[in-house]
């Protein structure tokens, strides 16, 4: 950046805000990264990967709606799926965390297995 502001004659300021704006720019990339990382979101469950089509009687507007607006997160709720086996439970809640977290919001993906064991561990 240094040599393109040289030679393009940038002011001190115009160089010192651009170069505050790229620190920005790489801060906030660092940061969803690292809560994507902990979110420890299994690999390949997007929202736009899940076939609504398998599970008819779900409402996908209701599923884009929580991936794409956070009031809910805002409002300390949570969002626990439940059904029967191998209609894509995990997949739909991973699309959720992943949604929530690309917005800038700690979140972390449980599988119902993980989330029991977790809150057993915690009554011990």
């Amino acid at each position: 950046m240094e040599k393109r502001a040289l030679a393009e004659g940038w002011t001190p300021s115009r160089y010192l805000l651009t170069l505050c704006n790229e620190e920005l720019l790489w801060r906030e990339s660092e940061k969803l990264r690292r809560y994507k990382k902990e979110a420890r979101l299994p690999v390949a469950k997007t929202l736009s990967e899940y076939d609504f089509n398998q599970v008819p009687e779900l409402n996908d507007a209701q599923f884009r709606q929580l991936c794409e607006t956070t009031d809910w997160v805002d409002a300390g709720e949570n969002v626990l799926l439940f059904d029967a086996s191998g209609l894509g439970k995990n997949h739909l809640a991973a699309a959720i965390v992943d949604g929530v977290v690309a917005q800038g919001y700690r979140a972390r993906f449980y599988s119902a297995g993980e989330l029991l064991q977790e809150s057993a561990a915690e009554t011990e």
